[in-house]
């Protein structure tokens, strides 16, 4: 759903992923930008019927944060945190 924008929150976005920048490895900070990029484009696509969203559940397109967490897990694992 995005009836409403909110531009502080998108700033927001951006100014973590900044700091991810130059605290994060390059695939955390890459997969932070591409999330970023869904997020954005997400407001130009029509919105999603319940049908279309569970089919998109069920396919694993809605999932945005995988690849950014799995990032930030492998990320972890090499500093010893997990």
């Amino acid at each position: 759903m995005h009836e409403t924008s909110d531009v502080s929150q998108l700033v927001r976005l951006y100014a973590m992923i900044s700091r991810m920048r130059v605290l994060s490895s390059t695939t955390t900070v890459e997969n932070a930008d591409k999330v970023a990029r869904m997020i954005v484009n997400t407001y130009l696509v029509p919105n999603k019927t319940f049908p279309e969203l569970r089919d998109m559940v069920n396919s694993g397109a809605i999932d945005l944060l995988r690849d950014f967490s799995e990032a930030c897990r492998e990320e972890l694992q090499r500093f010893g945190f997990v």
